[in-house]
């Protein structure tokens, strides 16, 4: 890594603290500035405007909980625990980024188009994940599905549908502990209905 992705690095770091403490709305440029002792002269020079900042924080935490995602499914023996892997490792992202997350919730379809893409090659890279832990268990003889991709895109729709029924009539996006358990377990139940089906 050369120093201008250092540098690049440091202010994503930085961002990704303020906007999940803050909320993307609350925190300024000249505050992110302040936080690394950087001129705002400079922290423009590698992000024009803060919704392209928002675009690189999003970017690195979706990268972050991919990683964990792929680095843990790969350790579980059985395709229900790892598909209950993946719904818990994403919750755990949901609950620590709530606050830079909420701004594509309350956003709705008024989303720019980068940050739109960014989140539908999140979903990609999700369904990905799912897809490699079916075909496991169809290799195995655990499942039996035609096609792995095809099955985690089901159930990835039908999982996404229960966090939207859930959380889209909250105006103002604070995670309650409870919700978010209910919700979870209620993906779990659903997860091992779905697969019980492809057995």
């Amino acid at each position: 890594m050369d120093n201008q992705d250092k540098k690049r690095q440091l202010i994503i770091d930085s961002a990704i603290k303020r906007f999940a403490h803050f909320g993307l709305s609350k925190t300024t440029m000249t505050e992110i500035a302040s936080d690394l002792s950087m001129s705002k002269a400079l922290l423009y020079y590698y992000f024009p405007d803060k919704i392209s900042l928002y675009s690189a924080v999003l970017e690195s935490i979706i990268v972050e909980m991919e990683n964990d995602l792929s680095r843990g499914v790969e350790k579980i023996k059985t395709i229900e625990k790892a598909i209950f892997y993946v719904l818990e490792k994403r919750q755990e992202y949901i609950l620590k980024y709530y606050n830079i997350l909420d701004y594509i919730r309350t956003s709705g379809s008024d989303l720019p188009e980068n940050i739109q893409k960014i989140i539908q090659d999140a979903k990609s890279s999700e369904t990905r994940i799912i897809a490699s832990v079916l075909q496991r268990g169809k290799d195995a003889g655990e499942i039996k599905i035609s096609n792995a991709n095809d099955s985690a895109a089901l159930l990835m729709d039908a999982l996404i549908g229960m966090r939207y029924i859930a959380f889209s009539s909250h105006k103002i996006f604070q995670p309650q502990g409870d919700q978010f358990d209910s919700l979870l377990l209620r993906q779990k139940k659903l997860a091992s209905v779905y697969l019980k089906g492809l057995r």
